[in-house]
């Protein structure tokens, strides 16, 4: 995965700091009485953990892991994950060219973000029948030009940058892998 790679113990350590941070959220809104908003609150965080878990179904480890990891090696980028993953991809050659490209992507978008500031990141990742897309879109992302590599034998690249916000829509065909 690149210099930015966890191992196990640091994977454990800010899983854990999440947690304890969402727990504690949740109990402060019970000490203050907003029953309303914990409840919101372990629901949001039970919806975010079911669309990660949804990700096992790309059968693609790696990319999983990637993606599961971005916001602890990058923590700039603030991630907001979505998954429809009706159909598995399981290709051990695309998840590593599919790994290093994201890399590769993320290191490009790194020194772009403006100092002091965190930049939004939403990752949608579907499959159907006969298609898988992996889409991010970099909010408040001030720049006018991306040099992002467009071409790869196994997916296809399509960038589209408007004010502050680049979109990056990776996708491939099912079947013929």
């Amino acid at each position: 995965m690149g210099k930015n790679e966890l191992n196990v113990s640091q994977v454990v350590k800010f899983s854990r700091h999440d947690h304890m941070n969402d727990l504690q959220l949740v109990l402060m809104y019970i000490d203050m009485g907003k029953y309303a908003e914990a409840k919101n609150c372990i629901l949001e965080k039970t919806a975010n953990m079911q669309r990660q878990a949804m990700l096992q179904k790309l059968c693609l480890p790696d990319t999983e892991e990637w993606l599961m990891t971005l916001p602890w090696r990058y923590p700039v980028l603030t991630v907001e994950l979505f998954c429809d993953i009706a159909l598995k991809i399981d290709s051990v050659e695309l998840d590593q060219v599919l790994v290093d490209y994201l890399e590769s992507l993320v290191e490009l978008v790194i020194p772009k973000i403006e100092r002091y500031t965190n930049c939004a990141v939403m990752i949608s990742v579907t499959t159907d029948e006969t298609a898988w897309i992996i889409q991010l879109t970099f909010q408040e992302l001030r720049v006018k030009q991306l040099d992002i590599p467009e071409n790869s034998s196994q997916f296809t690249v399509e960038v589209h940058g408007e004010s502050n916000q680049w979109t990056i829509t990776i996708s491939g065909q099912l079947g013929g892998l």
